[in-house]
């Protein structure tokens, strides 16, 4: 009885231990209600990332995680999608483990395993830092240490916000208004090309469709000489400046390029 006392006592000076180091006054146990929400990865060690380098991370209340980004497919082909792990928050460390299928090059499905400390963390700004990462049981060193993303407002979802016809207006400044996009509240995409004064024909033969988290706009296109890779699938993401109510037009910006357009109609 005295031995399992003593091993009780031990067991509770080790956790005590183990929690006296890991949460303290600088580094305190983070909000398990906080994370559950939607979150864009935006910058790695400080580093802005490239609009079509950024992914989404939603945390559920029912302990999964939906790991949004590009999907690599056979023969170079590029769709976004989304991949479900499962993850659970203890102090100041999350664990995240499930498996990639297509999400950062890996065509089969391989098992994860992700261990991470807050290093920062406000209601709506957080800053992961890297302590283990496991692919297929294997050890990797992934080309960063600490990831930051920002909270999307709950209404991120709502596709009102750029649903209906839309006309390019510029592309770095030049003329580019012989091109529409015709976004659908369902979450499908059209683009069209001008093939007469008022006559638009659509581009590709895919089923094209876009996704659209607050201020970040990721397309899935095929057969798209203007933003992708003719016969290929391929993604083109970016990030929305302003939308004018006013002016019905909008401004965004893709890899160091930006784009106006003007609202034409509703779909």
């Amino acid at each position: 009885m005295r031995h399992s006392c003593h091993i009780s006592l031990l067991l509770s000076v080790l956790v005590c231990a183990c929690t006296t180091v890991s949460c303290n006054r600088e580094n305190p146990a983070y909000n398990r209600e906080n994370i559950k929400a939607t979150w864009l990865v935006h910058s790695l060690d400080g580093n802005m990332l490239d609009e079509r380098s950024r992914t989404v991370m939603t945390f559920t209340s029912s302990g999964t995680l939906t790991w949004a980004g590009i999907l690599t497919l056979e023969d170079a082909n590029y769709q976004w999608g989304e991949n479900t792990l499962l993850y659970e928050v203890y102090c100041c460390d999350l664990d995240v483990l499930g498996s990639f299928n297509g999400l950062f090059g890996h065509l089969t499905r391989i098992e994860t395993e992700q261990n991470y400390s807050f290093i920062h963390n406000e209601d709506s700004l957080m800053t992961l830092g890297l302590e283990r990462w496991t692919l297929g049981g294997e050890e990797t060193v992934p080309e960063f240490s600490q990831m930051t993303m920002r909270k999307l407002p709950s209404t991120y979802a709502s596709t009102d916000t750029i649903a209906g016809v839309w006309q390019f207006l510029t592309r770095g400044g030049e003329d580019f208004s012989s091109y529409r996009m015709q976004f659908a509240a369902d979450g499908s995409l059209t683009m069209s090309s001008r093939s007469g004064e008022n006559s638009w024909t659509p581009m590709g033969t895919g089923e094209d469709y876009y996704r659209l988290y607050d201020n970040f706009l990721a397309l899935t296109i095929y057969d798209n000489p203007v933003f992708g890779t003719p016969s290929k699938w391929d993604v083109k993401c970016f990030e929305i400046e302003s939308i004018s109510d006013s002016t019905a037009t909008m401004s965004m910006h893709s890899s160091g390029e930006s784009f106006t357009l003007s609202y034409i109609s509703t779909n």
